[in-house]
Protein backbone atom coordinates (compact mmCIF):
# COMPACT_ATOMS: atom_id res chain seq x y z
CA UNK A 1 0.00 0.00 0.00
CA UNK A 2 1.23 3.47 -0.86
CA UNK A 3 0.55 5.98 1.90
CA UNK A 4 -0.48 9.48 0.78
CA UNK A 5 0.62 12.52 2.76
CA UNK A 6 -1.55 15.59 3.32
CA UNK A 7 -1.05 19.08 4.69
CA UNK A 8 -3.52 20.68 7.14
CA UNK A 9 -5.07 22.87 4.43
CA UNK A 10 -8.80 22.79 3.79
CA UNK A 11 -8.22 21.32 0.34
CA UNK A 12 -6.02 18.50 1.64
CA UNK A 13 -8.27 17.76 4.59
CA UNK A 14 -11.19 17.28 2.24
CA UNK A 15 -9.11 14.77 0.27
CA UNK A 16 -8.19 12.94 3.47
CA UNK A 17 -11.81 13.00 4.64
CA UNK A 18 -12.88 11.33 1.42
CA UNK A 19 -10.54 8.44 2.23
CA UNK A 20 -12.32 8.09 5.60
CA UNK A 21 -15.74 8.25 3.94
CA UNK A 22 -14.66 5.58 1.45
CA UNK A 23 -13.63 3.18 4.22
CA UNK A 24 -9.91 3.95 4.38
CA UNK A 25 -7.53 4.85 7.19
CA UNK A 26 -5.94 8.25 7.88
CA UNK A 27 -3.58 9.28 10.68
CA UNK A 28 -4.39 12.76 11.97
CA UNK A 29 -3.31 15.14 14.75
CA UNK A 30 -5.24 15.92 17.91
CA UNK A 31 -4.27 17.98 20.92
CA UNK A 32 -3.39 14.75 22.81
CA UNK A 33 -1.65 12.33 20.40
CA UNK A 34 -2.01 11.45 16.73
CA UNK A 35 -4.97 9.17 16.00
CA UNK A 36 -5.49 6.55 13.31
CA UNK A 37 -8.98 7.25 12.01
CA UNK A 38 -11.66 5.21 10.30
CA UNK A 39 -15.41 5.63 9.84
CA UNK A 40 -16.65 4.53 13.28
CA UNK A 41 -19.90 3.17 11.77
CA UNK A 42 -18.15 1.10 9.08
CA UNK A 43 -17.33 -2.33 10.54
CA UNK A 44 -14.95 -3.24 7.72
CA UNK A 45 -13.06 0.05 7.99
CA UNK A 46 -12.64 -0.27 11.75
CA UNK A 47 -11.37 -3.83 11.33
CA UNK A 48 -8.58 -2.42 9.15
CA UNK A 49 -7.43 -0.28 12.09
CA UNK A 50 -6.96 -3.36 14.26
CA UNK A 51 -4.98 -5.01 11.46
CA UNK A 52 -2.78 -1.98 10.71
CA UNK A 53 -1.88 -1.49 14.36
CA UNK A 54 -1.73 -5.14 15.39
CA UNK A 55 -4.28 -4.17 18.04
CA UNK A 56 -6.09 -6.80 20.16
CA UNK A 57 -9.76 -7.01 19.18
CA UNK A 58 -11.02 -6.60 22.76
CA UNK A 59 -9.32 -3.22 23.10
CA UNK A 60 -12.15 -0.71 22.43
CA UNK A 61 -11.73 2.42 20.34
CA UNK A 62 -12.71 6.00 21.04
CA UNK A 63 -15.23 7.61 18.71
CA UNK A 64 -14.43 11.23 17.80
CA UNK A 65 -17.10 13.79 16.94
CA UNK A 66 -16.96 17.39 15.67
CA UNK A 67 -20.04 18.79 17.43
CA UNK A 68 -21.49 18.08 20.89
CA UNK A 69 -24.91 17.36 19.35
CA UNK A 70 -23.45 14.38 17.47
CA UNK A 71 -23.18 12.50 20.75
CA UNK A 72 -26.97 12.08 20.84
CA UNK A 73 -26.86 9.68 17.88
CA UNK A 74 -24.22 7.49 19.56
CA UNK A 75 -24.99 7.37 23.30
CA UNK A 76 -28.06 5.49 24.58
CA UNK A 77 -29.32 7.87 27.27
CA UNK A 78 -32.32 5.60 27.98
CA UNK A 79 -29.97 3.32 29.92
CA UNK A 80 -28.74 6.13 32.18
CA UNK A 81 -30.14 7.81 35.28
CA UNK A 82 -31.09 11.46 35.27
CA UNK A 83 -28.04 12.28 37.39
CA UNK A 84 -25.67 10.49 35.00
CA UNK A 85 -27.17 12.36 32.02
CA UNK A 86 -26.82 15.67 33.87
CA UNK A 87 -23.16 14.87 34.61
CA UNK A 88 -22.53 14.09 30.93
CA UNK A 89 -24.06 17.39 29.85
CA UNK A 90 -21.99 19.27 32.43
CA UNK A 91 -18.75 17.67 31.24
CA UNK A 92 -19.59 18.29 27.60
CA UNK A 93 -20.25 21.95 28.37
CA UNK A 94 -17.07 22.46 30.40
CA UNK A 95 -14.55 20.04 28.85
CA UNK A 96 -15.39 19.82 25.14
CA UNK A 97 -13.78 20.38 22.82
CA UNK A 98 -10.85 18.96 24.76
CA UNK A 99 -8.94 15.92 26.05
CA UNK A 100 -11.85 14.08 27.70
CA UNK A 101 -13.47 10.82 26.62
CA UNK A 102 -16.82 9.81 28.16
CA UNK A 103 -17.85 6.15 28.35
CA UNK A 104 -21.60 5.78 27.77
CA UNK A 105 -24.04 3.01 26.83
CA UNK A 106 -23.77 2.57 23.07
CA UNK A 107 -26.56 2.70 20.54
CA UNK A 108 -26.75 -0.24 18.15
CA UNK A 109 -25.67 1.99 15.26
CA UNK A 110 -22.09 1.58 16.52
CA UNK A 111 -20.63 -1.77 15.39
CA UNK A 112 -19.41 -4.10 18.13
CA UNK A 113 -15.95 -4.11 16.57
CA UNK A 114 -15.69 -0.39 17.27
CA UNK A 115 -16.71 -1.01 20.88
CA UNK A 116 -14.30 -3.93 21.41
CA UNK A 117 -17.32 -6.21 21.96
CA UNK A 118 -18.71 -4.08 24.79
CA UNK A 119 -22.13 -2.52 25.29
CA UNK A 120 -20.50 0.86 25.91
CA UNK A 121 -18.59 3.33 23.77
CA UNK A 122 -16.06 6.08 24.46
CA UNK A 123 -16.91 9.42 22.85
CA UNK A 124 -14.69 12.48 22.56
CA UNK A 125 -14.73 15.88 20.86
CA UNK A 126 -11.09 16.95 20.30
CA UNK A 127 -10.01 20.58 20.37
CA UNK A 128 -7.55 20.36 17.46
CA UNK A 129 -8.97 22.36 14.54
CA UNK A 130 -7.38 19.92 12.09
CA UNK A 131 -9.13 17.00 13.79
CA UNK A 132 -12.48 18.79 13.97
CA UNK A 133 -12.35 19.77 10.30
CA UNK A 134 -11.42 16.23 9.25
CA UNK A 135 -14.35 14.76 11.19
CA UNK A 136 -16.76 17.35 9.87
CA UNK A 137 -15.63 16.94 6.25
CA UNK A 138 -15.85 13.12 6.55
CA UNK A 139 -19.54 13.30 7.43
CA UNK A 140 -19.21 10.52 10.02
CA UNK A 141 -17.87 9.97 13.53
CA UNK A 142 -14.27 8.75 13.43
CA UNK A 143 -13.02 5.81 15.47
CA UNK A 144 -9.38 6.48 16.30
CA UNK A 145 -6.89 4.84 18.63
CA UNK A 146 -3.37 6.24 18.73
CA UNK A 147 -1.62 6.11 15.33
CA UNK A 148 1.17 3.72 16.26
CA UNK A 149 1.96 0.03 16.21
CA UNK A 150 0.11 -1.46 19.17
CA UNK A 151 2.22 -1.42 22.31
CA UNK A 152 4.67 1.22 21.07
CA UNK A 153 4.95 4.79 22.43
CA UNK A 154 2.09 6.97 21.25
CA UNK A 155 2.91 9.34 18.35
CA UNK A 156 3.00 13.08 19.00
CA UNK A 157 4.32 14.15 15.56
CA UNK A 158 3.43 13.09 12.03
CA UNK A 159 6.99 11.79 11.66
CA UNK A 160 6.23 9.23 14.41
CA UNK A 161 3.22 8.07 12.39
CA UNK A 162 5.40 7.80 9.30
CA UNK A 163 7.88 5.54 11.11
CA UNK A 164 5.18 3.17 12.36
CA UNK A 165 2.50 3.21 9.67
CA UNK A 166 3.99 4.18 6.28
CA UNK A 167 2.79 1.58 3.80
CA UNK A 168 0.12 0.29 6.22
CA UNK A 169 -2.47 3.08 6.03
CA UNK A 170 -4.02 5.13 3.24
CA UNK A 171 -3.04 8.56 4.47
CA UNK A 172 -1.11 10.59 7.06
CA UNK A 173 -1.82 14.26 7.73
CA UNK A 174 1.39 16.25 8.25
CA UNK A 175 -0.17 18.34 10.99
CA UNK A 176 1.02 20.15 14.06
CA UNK A 177 2.88 18.52 16.94
CA UNK A 178 0.50 17.49 19.71
CA UNK A 179 0.13 20.14 22.39
CA UNK A 180 -0.58 17.88 25.39
CA UNK A 181 1.37 14.76 24.54
CA UNK A 182 -0.59 12.07 26.43
CA UNK A 183 -3.96 10.53 25.62
CA UNK A 184 -7.28 11.90 26.82
CA UNK A 185 -8.75 11.31 30.24
CA UNK A 186 -11.30 8.49 29.99
CA UNK A 187 -14.19 8.64 32.46
CA UNK A 188 -16.96 6.06 32.86
CA UNK A 189 -20.30 7.86 32.99
CA UNK A 190 -22.55 4.78 33.14
CA UNK A 191 -23.32 5.20 36.85
CA UNK A 192 -24.19 8.09 39.14
CA UNK A 193 -20.61 8.23 40.45
CA UNK A 194 -18.22 8.73 37.51
CA UNK A 195 -15.04 6.63 37.46
CA UNK A 196 -11.74 7.53 35.80
CA UNK A 197 -10.56 4.59 33.70
CA UNK A 198 -7.54 6.33 32.17
CA UNK A 199 -6.02 9.50 33.64
CA UNK A 200 -5.11 12.39 31.37
CA UNK A 201 -4.90 16.17 31.20
CA UNK A 202 -8.25 16.57 32.96
CA UNK A 203 -7.29 15.48 36.47
CA UNK A 204 -9.44 13.93 39.17
CA UNK A 205 -9.20 17.17 41.15
CA UNK A 206 -10.54 19.20 38.23
CA UNK A 207 -13.37 16.76 37.52
CA UNK A 208 -14.42 16.65 41.17
CA UNK A 209 -14.77 20.44 41.17
CA UNK A 210 -17.34 20.02 38.39
CA UNK A 211 -19.14 16.85 39.45
CA UNK A 212 -18.47 16.21 43.12
CA UNK A 213 -17.41 12.64 43.90
CA UNK A 214 -15.29 10.96 41.21
CA UNK A 215 -13.76 7.50 41.66
CA UNK A 216 -10.58 6.07 40.15
CA UNK A 217 -10.66 2.55 38.75
CA UNK A 218 -8.63 0.15 40.91
CA UNK A 219 -7.07 -1.35 37.78
CA UNK A 220 -4.94 1.80 37.44
CA UNK A 221 -2.99 0.84 40.56
CA UNK A 222 -1.94 -2.65 39.48
CA UNK A 223 -0.81 -4.73 36.54
CA UNK A 224 -3.96 -6.26 34.97
CA UNK A 225 -4.34 -10.02 34.66
CA UNK A 226 -5.12 -11.99 31.51
CA UNK A 227 -8.81 -12.32 32.45
CA UNK A 228 -9.26 -8.55 32.73
CA UNK A 229 -11.73 -7.05 30.21
CA UNK A 230 -10.79 -3.42 29.40
CA UNK A 231 -13.59 -0.87 29.29
CA UNK A 232 -11.30 1.78 27.81
CA UNK A 233 -8.10 1.87 25.71
CA UNK A 234 -4.81 1.49 27.54
CA UNK A 235 -6.19 -0.45 30.52
CA UNK A 236 -5.06 -4.03 29.87
CA UNK A 237 -2.21 -4.48 27.45
CA UNK A 238 1.38 -3.33 27.68
CA UNK A 239 1.25 0.12 26.19
CA UNK A 240 3.58 2.89 25.22
CA UNK A 241 6.58 0.56 25.42
CA UNK A 242 10.02 1.52 24.07
CA UNK A 243 12.29 -1.09 22.52
CA UNK A 244 14.76 -0.71 25.38
CA UNK A 245 14.30 -2.29 28.80
CA UNK A 246 12.83 0.42 31.02
CA UNK A 247 13.06 0.67 34.80
CA UNK A 248 11.35 3.26 37.00
CA UNK A 249 13.08 4.30 40.23
CA UNK A 250 10.73 5.55 42.89
CA UNK A 251 11.53 7.18 46.22
CA UNK A 252 13.83 9.76 47.74
CA UNK A 253 16.90 7.83 46.60
CA UNK A 254 15.81 7.53 42.96
CA UNK A 255 18.32 9.97 41.45
CA UNK A 256 21.21 8.31 43.29
CA UNK A 257 20.10 4.86 42.17
CA UNK A 258 19.80 6.03 38.55
CA UNK A 259 23.25 7.63 38.69
CA UNK A 260 24.84 4.47 40.08
CA UNK A 261 23.03 2.07 37.74
CA UNK A 262 23.90 4.24 34.75
CA UNK A 263 27.59 4.04 35.68
CA UNK A 264 27.40 0.27 36.14
CA UNK A 265 25.64 -0.37 32.82
CA UNK A 266 27.93 1.96 30.88
CA UNK A 267 30.94 0.19 32.42
CA UNK A 268 29.55 -3.00 30.89
CA UNK A 269 29.42 -1.30 27.49
CA UNK A 270 25.64 -0.82 27.51
CA UNK A 271 23.98 2.26 26.01
CA UNK A 272 21.74 3.97 28.57
CA UNK A 273 19.10 6.68 28.42
CA UNK A 274 17.90 8.63 31.45
CA UNK A 275 14.52 10.32 31.97
CA UNK A 276 14.15 12.78 34.86
CA UNK A 277 11.53 15.53 34.95
CA UNK A 278 10.96 18.54 37.20
CA UNK A 279 8.25 20.39 35.24
CA UNK A 280 5.07 18.30 34.87
CA UNK A 281 3.60 20.09 31.84
CA UNK A 282 6.90 19.74 29.99
CA UNK A 283 7.05 16.12 31.08
CA UNK A 284 3.65 15.10 29.68
CA UNK A 285 4.36 16.89 26.42
CA UNK A 286 7.83 15.32 26.12
CA UNK A 287 7.48 11.77 27.45
CA UNK A 288 6.38 9.78 24.40
CA UNK A 289 8.64 11.78 22.10
CA UNK A 290 11.54 11.12 24.47
CA UNK A 291 10.90 7.36 24.40
CA UNK A 292 10.94 7.40 20.62
CA UNK A 293 14.11 9.52 20.57
CA UNK A 294 15.88 7.02 22.83
CA UNK A 295 14.72 4.20 20.55
CA UNK A 296 16.23 6.01 17.57
CA UNK A 297 19.48 6.44 19.50
CA UNK A 298 19.58 2.67 20.05
CA UNK A 299 19.71 2.70 23.84
CA UNK A 300 19.43 -0.67 25.54
CA UNK A 301 18.24 0.55 28.94
CA UNK A 302 16.05 3.46 30.00
CA UNK A 303 16.30 4.55 33.62
CA UNK A 304 13.48 6.87 34.68
CA UNK A 305 12.68 8.69 37.88
CA UNK A 306 9.08 8.42 39.07
CA UNK A 307 7.16 11.69 39.25
CA UNK A 308 4.98 13.02 42.06
CA UNK A 309 1.55 11.44 41.54
CA UNK A 310 -0.42 14.59 42.29
CA UNK A 311 -2.65 16.12 39.62
CA UNK A 312 -1.16 15.68 36.18
CA UNK A 313 1.64 13.57 37.68
CA UNK A 314 -0.84 10.73 38.27
CA UNK A 315 -1.60 10.66 34.55
CA UNK A 316 2.06 10.67 33.56
CA UNK A 317 2.96 7.92 36.05
CA UNK A 318 0.19 5.78 34.53
CA UNK A 319 1.95 6.04 31.15
CA UNK A 320 5.40 5.54 32.66
CA UNK A 321 4.37 2.39 34.54
CA UNK A 322 2.85 0.85 31.42
CA UNK A 323 5.89 1.83 29.34
CA UNK A 324 8.09 -0.01 31.84
CA UNK A 325 5.74 -2.98 32.15
CA UNK A 326 5.38 -2.06 35.84
CA UNK A 327 9.13 -2.63 36.34
CA UNK A 328 9.49 -0.35 39.37
CA UNK A 329 12.22 -0.24 42.01
CA UNK A 330 11.61 1.48 45.35
CA UNK A 331 14.69 3.36 46.56
CA UNK A 332 14.58 4.94 50.02
CA UNK A 333 16.69 7.98 50.89
CA UNK A 334 20.24 7.28 52.00
CA UNK A 335 22.11 9.84 54.12
CA UNK A 336 25.83 9.81 54.84
CA UNK A 337 26.76 10.97 58.34
CA UNK A 338 30.25 11.88 59.58
CA UNK A 339 31.78 13.62 62.56
CA UNK A 340 34.93 14.16 64.53
CA UNK A 341 35.22 13.39 68.25
CA UNK A 342 33.51 16.66 69.18
CA UNK A 343 30.44 15.77 67.12
CA UNK A 344 30.35 12.03 67.80
CA UNK A 345 27.65 12.06 70.48
CA UNK A 346 25.28 14.25 68.46
CA UNK A 347 25.96 12.28 65.29
CA UNK A 348 24.84 9.09 67.03
CA UNK A 349 21.58 10.72 68.14
CA UNK A 350 20.94 12.11 64.67
CA UNK A 351 21.66 8.71 63.14
CA UNK A 352 19.13 7.02 65.43
CA UNK A 353 16.54 9.63 64.47
CA UNK A 354 17.15 9.10 60.75
CA UNK A 355 16.70 5.36 61.14
CA UNK A 356 13.42 5.97 62.99
CA UNK A 357 12.29 7.97 59.95
CA UNK A 358 12.97 4.99 57.71
CA UNK A 359 16.07 6.54 56.14
CA UNK A 360 19.09 4.40 55.31
CA UNK A 361 22.28 5.69 56.93
CA UNK A 362 25.87 5.45 55.71
CA UNK A 363 28.03 6.06 58.80
CA UNK A 364 31.48 7.27 57.80
CA UNK A 365 32.74 7.71 61.37
CA UNK A 366 34.27 8.62 63.64
CA UNK A 367 33.16 5.85 65.96
CA UNK A 368 34.23 7.17 69.35
CA UNK A 369 35.13 10.33 71.24
CA UNK A 370 38.84 9.68 70.77
CA UNK A 371 40.48 12.73 69.20
CA UNK A 372 40.56 12.76 65.37
CA UNK A 373 40.99 15.37 62.63
CA UNK A 374 37.69 16.64 61.20
CA UNK A 375 38.88 17.45 57.62
CA UNK A 376 39.01 13.84 56.46
CA UNK A 377 35.49 13.17 57.76
CA UNK A 378 34.05 16.25 56.09
CA UNK A 379 35.78 15.26 52.87
CA UNK A 380 34.56 11.65 53.12
CA UNK A 381 30.94 12.79 53.51
CA UNK A 382 31.24 15.22 50.62
CA UNK A 383 32.68 12.58 48.33
CA UNK A 384 29.96 10.08 49.31
CA UNK A 385 27.24 12.56 48.30
CA UNK A 386 28.88 13.70 45.07
CA UNK A 387 29.73 10.15 43.95
CA UNK A 388 26.18 8.91 44.49
CA UNK A 389 26.86 6.68 47.48
CA UNK A 390 24.36 8.81 49.40
CA UNK A 391 21.59 11.27 48.51
CA UNK A 392 22.52 13.79 51.18
CA UNK A 393 24.94 14.19 54.06
CA UNK A 394 25.11 15.41 57.64
CA UNK A 395 28.40 16.42 59.25
CA UNK A 396 29.09 17.37 62.85
CA UNK A 397 32.15 18.69 64.68
CA UNK A 398 32.48 20.76 67.85
CA UNK A 399 31.09 23.95 66.30
CA UNK A 400 30.25 22.65 62.82
CA UNK A 401 32.48 25.31 61.27
CA UNK A 402 35.60 23.32 60.44
CA UNK A 403 33.86 20.21 59.11
CA UNK A 404 31.55 22.34 56.93
CA UNK A 405 34.60 24.03 55.40
CA UNK A 406 36.11 20.60 54.73
CA UNK A 407 32.94 19.29 53.09
CA UNK A 408 32.66 22.37 50.87
CA UNK A 409 36.13 21.71 49.48
CA UNK A 410 34.60 18.82 47.50
CA UNK A 411 33.31 20.05 44.13
CA UNK A 412 29.56 19.69 43.90
CA UNK A 413 28.95 19.98 47.64
CA UNK A 414 26.71 22.72 49.02
CA UNK A 415 27.12 22.39 52.77
CA UNK A 416 25.16 24.72 55.01
CA UNK A 417 26.03 25.26 58.69
CA UNK A 418 22.80 25.71 60.63
CA UNK A 419 22.20 26.80 64.20
CA UNK A 420 18.43 27.32 63.97
CA UNK A 421 15.37 25.78 62.33
CA UNK A 422 14.96 28.90 60.19
CA UNK A 423 18.49 28.54 58.85
CA UNK A 424 17.81 24.88 58.05
CA UNK A 425 14.71 25.89 56.11
CA UNK A 426 16.47 28.60 54.13
CA UNK A 427 19.61 26.62 53.35
CA UNK A 428 17.40 24.04 51.62
CA UNK A 429 14.82 26.40 50.15
CA UNK A 430 17.32 28.88 48.69
CA UNK A 431 20.64 27.01 48.47
CA UNK A 432 19.48 23.42 47.89
CA UNK A 433 22.13 22.37 50.43
CA UNK A 434 23.01 18.71 49.94
CA UNK A 435 24.95 18.51 53.22
CA UNK A 436 23.86 19.86 56.60
CA UNK A 437 26.49 20.86 59.19
CA UNK A 438 25.88 21.30 62.92
CA UNK A 439 27.91 21.85 66.06
CA UNK A 440 27.99 18.99 68.54
CA UNK A 441 29.01 21.27 71.39
CA UNK A 442 26.82 24.22 70.44
CA UNK A 443 23.51 22.56 69.49
CA UNK A 444 21.41 20.64 72.00
CA UNK A 445 19.77 17.39 70.88
CA UNK A 446 16.17 18.62 70.56
CA UNK A 447 17.14 21.58 68.41
CA UNK A 448 19.46 19.42 66.29
CA UNK A 449 16.66 16.96 65.53
CA UNK A 450 14.32 19.84 64.63
CA UNK A 451 17.00 21.28 62.32
CA UNK A 452 17.48 17.92 60.60
CA UNK A 453 13.73 17.45 60.06
CA UNK A 454 13.25 20.96 58.70
CA UNK A 455 16.15 20.52 56.28
CA UNK A 456 14.85 17.15 55.08
CA UNK A 457 11.25 18.27 54.69
CA UNK A 458 11.81 21.60 52.94
CA UNK A 459 11.62 21.75 49.15
CA UNK A 460 14.09 23.69 47.03
CA UNK A 461 12.32 26.74 45.62
CA UNK A 462 14.16 26.86 42.31
CA UNK A 463 13.53 29.93 40.15
CA UNK A 464 16.18 32.59 40.63
CA UNK A 465 17.84 30.38 43.25
CA UNK A 466 18.51 27.70 40.64
CA UNK A 467 20.71 30.13 38.72
CA UNK A 468 22.75 30.77 41.85
CA UNK A 469 23.03 27.10 42.70
CA UNK A 470 24.28 26.46 39.16
CA UNK A 471 26.94 29.13 39.71
CA UNK A 472 28.03 27.40 42.92
CA UNK A 473 28.24 24.05 41.15
CA UNK A 474 30.44 25.54 38.43
CA UNK A 475 32.97 27.10 40.81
Amino acid sequence: METRYFESTKEDLKKASQIIADGGLVAFPTETVYGLGADALNEEAVSKVYTAKGRPSDNPMIVHISRVEEMDALADYDKLSGKAIANIKKLAKNCWPGPLTMICPAKEIIPRVTRGGLDTVGIRMPSSKTALDLISFSGCPIAAPSANISGRPSPTTWQHCHLDLDGKVDGIIKGEDCQIGIESTVIDMTSDIPTILRPGAYTREFLEELLGQVEVDKALYQKPGEDFHPKAPGMKYKHYAPKAQMVIYKGAGAKRAIQNECKNLEAEGKKVGVIIYDDMEIATHDFFARLRQLDEEGVQYILAEAVDEKGLGFSLMNRMEKSAGFNIKEVPMKIAVASDHGGFALKEKVKAHLIERGIEVLDLGTNSEESVDYPKYGQACGEAVVSGQADKGIVVCGTGIGISIAANKVKGVRCGLCTSVEMAHLTKQHNDANILAMGGRTTEEGLAIAIVDEWLDTEFEGGRHQRRVDMLNNM
